[in-house]
Formats: C-alpha cells, sequence, structure tokens
C-alpha cells in the first residue's frame, strides 16, 4: 500500500514512445518549481473515520489531559469540504537552492537537498540512480513533517508521437505506467487532445503529463536537456492518497498554527495611546506575557525597499488566546468575549463560563425553562464570586430574561436550537462577568499564567497557556511540477566553483581541439541561455543549448557537427553565449 503522504517534491519519471528520434541519455536536474494545493474532502477511508477532523483546535493544560476528559478544548479554525487548506509553492530554481532545500525544510544542516540523476531509455524504461534524494512530508499521529530520504528504482514509461516546436525542440504527451513509489500519470496525444477538455482538471484525464525535448542538432540524436510538466491528483488514478481498498486516506497533519509575538504588545500599545488621549480609560491596562498569540495576524511594516512586509509571525503549538476586538474587528467597543479578563482566555473566564453552562444546561434538561435556565447560569456564578443570594438572584432574573430574548431571536432567524443555545451561553458569560464588574468584584487575572499546585491539584488564577491538538485534516492534494533536466554528455555543472557572482566566460578547453571541445561559462541568474557555434565568416553552424538555466557554472561540449549533423572542416570558429540581453564571444580551432 502506498503511503499516505502527501509528496512534497515527487521525483521524475519518463515516458517511452515509439518513435526515431532518440531522448536516451543520463540526466542530471538543473532546477525544479513545484506547486501544491490542498482541498478539504468529505470522509472517504476508515481511517479518516477514526482520526480525522475539520477543526483545528487548541486545549488547556494540555491535549493529552484534554483528550483524556481533564481539560477544555477550544476551536480555532473551521474547515467545511471543498475548502482550500492552503497552497504551497517552491521555487529551486538555483543549484544552491537545490542543494540546501534539505536544511530548509528540516533546518538541519547536515540535511540533504534535492539531486536527481536518471537514465532514461528509448525502449519504455527509466532507472532513477542511487545518489538520488527527493523530499517528501509525513503524517504520523497527526503531525506532518519534512523528510529527504534517498531514492534509487527501476520503472516504465510511455509516451505519445513528438510534435515539432522548431527545428530542433519537439514536445510530446508523457505518463508513468509502473513506478513502487511515485505516482501514475497519463500520457496525452497533443496533436489531438486539448487541454481543458481532453485532459487536464475537472477531466477524464485529471494526471497527465508532458516533455518538451531540446537537441543539439536536427538529426535529433541526441538532447541538450528536457523540460517536464505534470499534474497529479490524489486518487486511484495517481496512486497517491488512497489505501487499499481505492479510499482516499490522504491528510495534512497540523500540530502548529501560526501564531505572532507583536499584536499583544501593539495593542497595550495602541490602548495605553487612547488613553493618554483620555479614551477608553475605565479599560485596564492590557499586560503582555511571554507566549504568542495563538493565530494572531502579525504587523505589517515597510522595510528599507519601501515593500509592505508582515513581521513578528512565528509557528508556535503553544501560546494564549487573545482577543482584543470580538466580532466586528473593532477593538475596545464592548462585544469582546475577554473583555472582563484583559482580553485573555484566563482561569478566571474558563471557571465563570463552565458554572454558567453547567447550571444552565441542568436546568434547562429538567424543566426545559430557558429563562430559569440561564438565571441559574448567572447564580451559579455569581455564588462562585461570593455574592449573596438575594443580589444574585436580583441580577439573574434579569440577565435571564435578558438571555431569553437573544435565544429566541436567534432562534427565529436560523432555526437551529443548538447552536443558538451555545451562542446564547457565550453572551450570558460575557453579561454575568460584566454583572460581577459592576459590583466591584476583580476579574482580570491576565497580569499572570495560571500555574500548577501539585500540593493541592489545582491550578491558579492567570493566563491559560494552550497546546495547539495535533490534527488531521483530510485533504486532496494537486500537484504542478515544472523540472529542468540537462544531458550530461552534453552539459555538466561545476558543483565546486564558487557561486556565480557575474555573466562570465572562460573560454573552451581543449584548443585547439578534435573532435570535441568545452565551452566553460556561468551566469549568476536564472535566465535564458543560448550556445551558438559560428563559421569565421558569421553563418550560424551549430547550437548547442537554447533553453532556461539556473545559477551557476557549466560547461557545454561541442562535438564539431552543424546543425545538420555532418562533421564541420577545420578551421577557426567562434561561439557566442547568450544570457537573457547579455552576449560573450570566444573563438577556438579545429584541427583534424
Amino acid at each position: 500500500m502506498k503511503s499516505f503522504v502527501n509528496i512534497l517534491l515527487a521525483s521524475v519519471m519518463f515516458i517511452g514512445v515509439a518513435f526515431s528520434q532518440s531522448i536516451q541519455g543520463n540526466y542530471e536536474l538543473n532546477y525544479v518549481t513545484v506547486h501544491y494545493t490542498y482541498e478539504v474532502r468529505e470522509f472517504d477511508s476508515a481511517q479518516d473515520s477514526a482520526e480525522a477532523s475539520y477543526a483545528v483546535t487548541a486545549s488547556w493544560p494540555n491535549s493529552e489531559y484534554a483528550a483524556a476528559g481533564q481539560g477544555v478544548t477550544w476551536d480555532l479554525l473551521e474547515f467545511e469540504p471543498g475548502d482550500t487548506l492552503g497552497t504551497t509553492f517552491i521555487p529551486l530554481v538555483s543549484p544552491e537552492l537545490l542543494a540546501y532545500f534539505g536544511y530548509m525544510l528540516t533546518g538541519d544542516p547536515t540535511a540533504p537537498g534535492v539531486a536527481l540523476n536518471i537514465d532514461l531509455y528509448d525502449d519504455g524504461n527509466f532507472t532513477i540512480n542511487d545518489g538520488s534524494t527527493y523530499p517528501t512530508t509525513e503524517t504520523i499521529d497527526c503531525s506532518t513533517t519534512a523528510v529527504i530520504p534517498a531514492v534509487a528504482e527501476n520503472g516504465t514509461w510511455q509516451g505519445s508521437a513528438l510534435l515539432p516546436v522548431d527545428e530542433d525542440t519537439y514536445t510530446l504527451g508523457w505518463g508513468i505506467t509502473q513506478s513502487s513509489i511515485f505516482a501514475q500519470f497519463n500520457a496525452p496525444d497533443l496533436a489531438t487532445m486539448v487541454a481543458g477538455v481532453d485532459y487536464g482538471s475537472g477531466t477524464d484525464m485529471e494526471n497527465w503529463g508532458m516533455m518538451t525535448v531540446n537537441y543539439t542538432d536536427n538529426t535529433l540524436s541526441q538532447s541538450s536537456d528536457i523540460e517536464i510538466y505534470w499534474e497529479a491528483h490524489d486518487g486511484t488514478g495517481s496512486g497517491l492518497g488512497v489505501d487499499d481498498d481505492g479510499h482516499l486516506n490522504g491528510s495534512v497533519g497540523v500540530p502548529t498554527v501560526e501564531s505572532d509575538t507583536v499584536t499583544v504588545g501593539g495593542t497595550a500599545a495602541l490602548l495605553a495611546y487612547y488613553q493618554s488621549l483620555g479614551y477608553y480609560t475605565e479599560i485596564p491596562p492590557i499586560n503582555v506575557g511571554t507566549y504568542p498569540m495563538i493565530g494572531g495576524p502579525g504587523s505589517e511594516e515597510v522595510d528599507e525597499n519601501g515593500d509592505t512586509v508582515t513581521v513578528g509571525l512565528v509557528d508556535a503549538n503553544w501560546g494564549y488566546l487573545f482577543d482584543p476586538v470580538g466580532s466586528d474587528g473593532e477593538p475596545f467597543n464592548g462585544d469582546e468575549l475577554f473583555q472582563f479578563t484583559g482580553y485573555y482566555f484566563t482561569y478566571n473566564f474558563l471557571s465563570s463560563a463552565l458554572a454558567f453552562t453547567d447550571a444552565a444546561e441542568a436546568v434547562f434538561d429538567s424543566t426545559g425553562d430557558v429563562t430559569a435556565a440561564y438565571t441559574a447560569g448567572f447564580v451559579s456564578v455569581a455564588t462562585m464570586w461570593g455574592v449573596d443570594s438575594t443580589t444574585a438572584n436580583a441580577y439573574g432574573a434579569q440577565i435571564g430574561a435578558d438571555l431569553y430574548d437573544v435565544f429566541l431571536n436567534c432562534f427565529v432567524t436560523t432555526g437551529d436550537m443548538d447552536g443558538c443555545a451555545e451562542e446564547t451561553a457565550y453572551v450570558g458569560v460575557v453579561m454575568s462577568l460584566g454583572a460581577l464588574a459592576q459590583m466591584g468584584i476583580q476579574l482580570d487575572d491576565s497580569d499572570h499564567d495560571s500555574q500548577y499546585d501539585p500540593s493541592t491539584h489545582t491550578f491558579s488564577s492567570g493566563r491559560l497557556v494552550w497546546e495547539l491538538d495535533n490534527v488531521c485534516i483530510p485533504d486532496n492534494t494537486t500537484q504542478r511540477v515544472n523540472p529542468k533536466f540537462y544531458n550530461t554528455a552534453v552539459v555538466s555543472v561545476d558543483d565546486n566553483a564558487p557561486i556565480a557572482g557575474k555573466f562570465e566566460l572562460f573560454g573552451n578547453y581543449p584548443n585547439p581541439f578534435n573532435p570535441s571541445t568545452s565551452i566553460k561559462f556561468a551566469t549568476e541568474k536564472f535566465s535564458d541561455v543560448k550556445l551558438t557555434i559560428y563559421s569565421l565568416l558569421g553563418e550560424e553552424v551549430a547550437t548547442v543549448h537554447n533553453g532556461q538555466l539556473a545559477a551557476g557554472t557549466y560547461s557545454m561540449s561541442w562535438n564539431g557537427k552543424n546543425n545538420f549533423g555532418n562533421n564541420v572542416p577545420s578551421g577557426m570558429y567562434f561561439y557566442k553565449v547568450k544570457s537573457d540581453n547579455r552576449t560573450l564571444t570566444g573563438k577556438m580551432l579545429l584541427l583534424k
């Protein structure tokens, strides 16, 4: 069974097709771009029923205690099937990015990067050679992490007929027919089939690929490089994200949530500024703790280049629930759930909320009286805070009547009794704490974190520090991958050369030569590169390479043949290396 991991960077396979032109050779990865889309899907497999969830949650005092019924779990994000969970774009467009991608993924400086060396055969076979690696993510216990395993295998391919793009460039549909590791793809006939109609997303051929082959001359006997594009979706067609019975079981584990370290401090400073102008003087100063705000937006700033950037964001699995704006997005206007506990979810808020809901549910279950239930909720909270029964009941009667109106309006509008009861309970907790604040009771415990006392097995008041729960969000992953490979018989990369700092020509060796020579140059950026050979009279003799290359130092071989595959006579020849709109020239001597 294929693992239910989401492949972060699938290795490259090739196709076979019966044609006279050759694509056979040994190929080395030059660059790759990868685009992933993660879409939330319906539950499908038994594995989904056992562990999948549509909610990202946090628990206090931690996930383990909450799972055992000894804590509290709070929904942070809710998803529905069809929602886009996220997208990832990975542009590995230089040798340095390929080499250091493992480090970027894992934080381990010794982790290998991306290195793919492949033998492609015209008979429909391919070999991924030892020393090749690819990054992937694996999901264990609903936590998705990056790993960089080695890969080596033999496989088979198929393809459609080649179609000319120009005199030495051809394109064809391609697909994988056998692989023990990677997805299977179809090879559309590019001459007769239409993208978006006959193949592509939403068609009967969703999993498909194509290859563009650049040849060294018009005989089409040897390629200089190949560029591939493929698109694959989880399912039985690709063999990814499915179990043995063909049910979708792909998921993304969410052990952390993007949080921020600046919003709490920024909000505290904003309130202090308003208060210096005479506004919001009734609100106590906001306390700043040591943990990040879970799900916080960060802060937009303008950098030295004049670009707007977001700062303060971190991936956190512990943090505070802090909300100074409420449902309308405006700070300090009185609709905030945690307004009476310093805008934090604190122990005082939690204990009051539990007292309110437990009492209200008990009365409603026994009497069915909504007003009496919410009255009992407030009385329970007030009693917990030491309010005498006469005062508690007097306030409770008014709060119960007000909450009945809230519930009734909600139910008439939505018809959702359970949803309205939950929504009204939240309103009831805030109204209860507001009433207690009017009585002068100190509820704000946001100046310290709640601590566990092992001698009494209880927690103190204070800010609650929540742990992100590992949850598996069921998803259908689409991968769109675009790698470029060079034929090592024609092009080689000097991995030991310093990082290219400019467009530079190093000449050719040997010179004079017979029958072939290698022309060496460097380009400091990803660019369109063309290497052309000219006669002494300025006539074009051969095009050795014409296509995009990542930044790096390259040697390209010329075999002494023209564009028609014929040997050229002895004499002086010029070569021109063009990188985008920049050109360098050199000369060489062929002696026979």
